[in-house]
């Protein structure tokens, strides 16, 4: 499964790895507000933690635009959710994250109807977690 993601924010790397461990994701619910489903780390290719870590820089905020703010291993840094990426992965978990999420791409063209409407899919696989 894909699925289009907003980037709430990203946490500190740990070891060699450059610009940041994972980035934060949230999705829009039923009201509107950002609703967190988890963090992806894997997928990114050297050229791409770099691209994305410039638009990262250009969107930080004081603030998290999640409706509740998720525990983190690693510090937390917040952005304005502007910036979409599309991730793939094996499913939802019982507690509404997305399972083993993977990079594919940033999303040039996302707006938050679109991201919602998505929303739906989240609701029928619902009924289908294990």
């Amino acid at each position: 499964m894909t699925h289009t993601c907003f980037v709430c924010g990203w946490s500190e790397p740990r070891g060699s790895r450059p610009f940041f461990a994972a980035l934060l994701l949230g999705i829009p619910d039923e009201q509107g507000e950002l609703r967190y489903v988890g963090r992806v780390a894997s997928g990114f290719t050297d050229a791409q933690l770099g691209l994305v870590w410039k638009q990262l820089q250009a969107l930080k905020s004081r603030t998290s635009p999640l409706a509740v703010i998720p525990e983190t291993k690693e510090r937390a840094h917040w952005v304005k959710p502007k910036l979409a990426v599309r991730v793939q992965f094996s499913g939802w978990t019982k507690d509404g994250r997305l399972r083993r999420p993977v990079f594919e791409g940033l999303e040039i063209d996302a707006r938050r109807e679109r991201a919602h409407k998505e929303r739906s899919a989240i609701a029928a696989d619902a009924t289908r977690r294990d």
